[in-house]
């Protein structure tokens, strides 16, 4: 089985009259002996690359930047490289269009077909699950170089943040900051991809509940195309992986070496690269509308050259995505499946927003030379903003409800969940609705501004959850400005009723607070960061000094009691809630 994960990063400095970026190398056609300071050198192909990108050209081994050694038994070296997975690392690379996009990419190789065969040859053993399979590769832990230091362990799903702060740190002229609210202005790390390619009778394809791209032309040749979302479990959190999954003849080879590639289906190559094409295209396109279609001060654009910059970019990437074919393959299919992929992803973004920015590209367009691929665009851009005034009027149509819940309450959430979208209502949840490389805060914020309603699973759990403690604080803010919004109360106990439970609760959460302080120390005291821990205890504070407003308004809110039995009696109740 050949891996490849890709994590995308969106530069904003490319939109800044003074980007304070270092020009060298100068991607995307650096020189042979080029290297990238901290990362490693500069390496080339000598096979013909038909793309409108030099992604297959040129590129930088990013080696030393991702680190899989150490960590006791749990490391790739041990766990995915010896028998029976016999996994190897094909390549670890970085590269940059030189605007406002670069990306990291890393490629495995195992010997799937053995595994499978190994696994079924277990008495008793239950069918092979590809999906934990694939875990192993995202949780596997890694460490950052970021400038010369290693950056602590962490899963490498999760190495988004890290690899911009690298990347920051190698382009970035100067004295470097790198606080939270000085980077997030300068790079920003995009959701990540999985591309996966097994062969026939390898893995049952309807066993993995993925939907299948009609191409063609991939027929011909024994290639079928599936794309899915692949869950993964990170703690007590569980997200959705966007995935390909290209499935080759039976009697084709995968690459165990990087310097076997010469050698490779070119049909399968290119649609690897236009796969990953694809999605970083869609990443940057999405980032634009997101970032500057909104009313946000800090990212208007009053510099007409900066703006023409921004508009040019937005150009290119719409040409590409807008080709017939590329690399001698009909992308429109593949295209249009990337973008079914991201349905539920511009859920969460502002329609008014995507409009605005595509309103405003498509009168720039029309100012410039009327040519056959402006025209395609031009019609693109059209189609776009109709499909979102679409969208729009049907948003407005259905309800969204977001569920609010400590995971503990989980069962009940999750029952809560199942209840609404029989009845046709569209739920956030975090376990189910929760993208890869998305940050816990944004996603809360964006749910709560997305949804009509926010249903509340309160208990002892959930009043003492920092997290928890968040959404409601969130909620309680929007709702004093977004009044139409409704917050709903279900009570799975009445403890916060009692006259002494804010001195009950505030105890339970000064216990976890000393502990985070003690454990705070220790790492003082070892010369280790406390970073990690840092955010809960602020979370924590944050609770204990607005715990009691929070009860005040429960006790004034009329809620639902969903304890045992009542759930299912009282549904009716939060459904009229809902739609009142």
């Amino acid at each position: 089985m050949f891996i490849t994960l890709q994590f995308p990063l969106f530069d904003y400095r490319f939109f800044k009259a003074d980007p304070n970026k270092t020009e060298r190398p100068k991607w995307p056609e650096p020189g042979s002996n080029d290297r990238v300071r901290y990362f490693g050198e500069i390496l080339g192909r000598n096979k013909k690359y038909l793309g409108p990108w030099d992604d297959e050209k040129k590129y930088c081994n990013a080696g030393s930047v991702l680190n899989f050694c150490g960590l006791k038994d749990d490391h790739f070296f041990k766990s995915l490289y010896s028998d029976p997975y016999h996994a190897r690392i094909l390549f670890r690379r970085f590269q940059s269009d030189g605007r406002c996009m670069a990306k990291f990419e890393v490629g495995f190789n195992d010997q799937l077909r053995n595994r499978v065969a190994a696994h079924a040859a277990g008495e008793g053993a239950p069918s092979f699950n590809l999906f934990k399979h694939i875990e192993r590769y995202l949780l596997c832990p890694v460490k950052i170089k970021i400038g010369s230091r290693l950056s602590a362990y962490l899963p490498l799903i999760e190495a988004g943040e890290k690899l911009r702060d690298a990347y920051y740190w190698t382009t970035t002229k100067g004295k470097k900051s790198f606080d939270a609210r000085d980077i997030q202005r300068q790079a920003e790390p995009c959701e990540p991809v999985l591309l996966i390619q097994f062969r026939t009778g390898e893995i049952n394809p309807d066993q993995l509940f993925a939907q299948k791209v009609d191409m063609p032309f991939l027929g011909k040749e024994g290639i079928e195309l599936y794309c899915t979302h692949i869950p993964y479990t990170i703690g007590r959190r569980r997200y959705q992986l966007k995935t390909w999954m290209i499935i080759t003849a039976g009697d084709e080879a995968n690459p165990l070496y990087s310097g076997q590639f010469h050698a490779y289906n070119q049909t399968v190559r290119y649609l690897r690269i236009n796969l990953l094409r694809i999605h970083v295209e869609t990443c940057m396109q999405k980032k634009l509308i997101e970032t500057f279609g909104t009313t946000d001060e800090a990212y208007q654009i009053k510099d007409p050259a900066v703006r023409d910059r921004l508009y040019f970019y937005l150009h290119k990437i719409l040409l590409n995505l807008t080709n017939i074919q590329r690399n001698d393959q009909p992308q429109t299919a593949l295209v249009e499946a990337a973008f079914r992929l991201d349905e539920y992803y511009y859920g969460s973004m502002r329609i008014e927003d995507q409009v605005k920015v595509l309103d405003e590209y498509r009168t720039w367009l029309k100012e410039l030379e009327l040519t056959p691929k402006n025209q395609q665009v031009l019609g693109y851009i059209q189609r776009s903003a109709e499909d979102l005034r679409d969208q729009q009027k049907q948003q407005s149509e259905n309800c969204v409800v977001f569920i609010s819940y400590n995971h503990a309450d989980e069962t009940t959430a999750a029952l809560l969940k199942d209840k609404l979208e029989h009845e046709k209502i569209t739920v956030i949840l975090d376990s189910a609705s929760m993208q890869a490389g998305t940050a816990i805060k944004d996603f809360i914020t964006k749910s709560i501004l997305r949804s009509h309603a926010i249903l509340s699973v309160v208990s002892v759990n959930s009043l003492t959850s920092g997290w928890v403690g968040v959404e409601t604080i969130n909620a309680m803010f929007i709702k004093d400005f977004f009044p139409e919004k409704k917050f709903i109360a279900c009570c799975l106990d009445t403890d916060f009723m009692e006259d002494d439970f804010v001195e009950k609760a505030n105890t339970k959460i000064d216990q976890r607070i000393t502990a985070i302080k003690e454990l705070a120390r220790v790492r003082s005291d070892n010369a280790l960061r406390s970073t990690d821990i840092d955010d809960e205890w602020r979370r924590l504070e944050s609770l204990r000094l607005k715990l009691p407003d929070i009860i005040t308004h429960l006790k004034n809110d009329l809620g639902i009691d969903i304890m045992a039995k009542n759930i299912n009696a009282n549904f009716y109740r939060i459904l009229e809630a809902i739609r009142n």
